[in-house]
């Protein structure tokens, strides 16, 4: 089964509506929320051996390994929240690395129980989602971002289509490349590394969404060569970058 529908993609949030597919283990660097309204769609988390559900609505935190198996005919809705904005701190789990598929799972059918679908668009809907999931968390629970960091982030945006290193990004912002990783890993629950593999394969997503091809797309987005951008594709979605775009239209 091959996904296929529609993308919108804005700064911080990324949707897809359709035909939902499988894809290998893989982890992101986003919060997922996924609700399937047709067929079966069973989720494989990668604690230990690795725990099955099949799921009608789920929550998957950023970092989190699991694959994804569709019956034919599977459909629904995918949404991905970067953890770096204050919607992705305000949904993350409170304990990184806890729960697995169960908790997930749970977590997913508390939010559309608490969440009325009424006319709402898709993108709409995914809000009152992201509140829904948002009211079990304290404001005071939510950590403002360390100032190095939030600059960091800001040019990190700026500087996708060159080489970029924790060295040089410190240097940037006046702070210590062990401090700047450290800060990384302790508020946005993610290596310096890992944060970038996953602008730049947004990066590409963009320059393809145009009708790029994936060699132009993946020297836009500061890849080495194409190549490199289906590795990281396949470590982050479970899948290659034309199986992950091939069926989309976007919005």
């Amino acid at each position: 089964m091959t996904w296929s529908g529609a993308v919108h993609m804005e700064p911080g949030i990324l949707m897809f509506t359709g035909a939902v597919g499988s894809a290998h283990m893989h982890s992101h660097a986003a919060v997922q929320i996924m609700i399937i309204d047709d067929g079966d769609v069973t989720v494989t988390d990668g604690d230990g051996d690795g725990h099955s559900e099949v799921v009608r609505s789920v929550v998957i935190p950023s970092g989190a390994v699991h694959a994804l198996s569709a019956s034919e005919g599977a459909r629904g809705r995918a949404i991905y929240i970067d953890s770096t904005t204050g919607m992705g701190l305000r949904i993350r789990p409170a304990e990184p690395g806890r729960g697995g598929v169960a908790d997930w799972s749970d977590r997913g059918q508390t939010a559309v129980a608490m969440t009325d679908r009424g006319a709402d668009s898709d993108l709409e809907y995914a809000a009152r989602l992201i509140d829904s999931l948002s009211e079990s968390r304290q404001p005071s629970s939510v950590r403002a971002l360390h100032p190095a960091l939030e600059h960091a982030l800001t040019l990190l945006h700026e500087r996708l289509s060159g080489p970029i290193t924790l060295t040089d990004t410190a240097a940037l912002v006046s702070i210590s490349p062990g401090r700047l990783g450290r800060i990384f890993n302790d508020q946005l629950q993610m290596s310096f590394s890992t944060y970038i593999r996953w602008l730049r394969l947004r990066r590409a997503m963009e320059v393809m969404s145009s009708g790029a091809t994936l060699t132009t797309s993946a020297h836009e987005a500061g890849f080495t060569d194409s190549a490199h951008l289906n590795r990281i594709c396949h470590s982050m979605f479970g899948l290659t970058p034309s199986a992950a775009t091939g069926g989309l239209t976007w919005n």
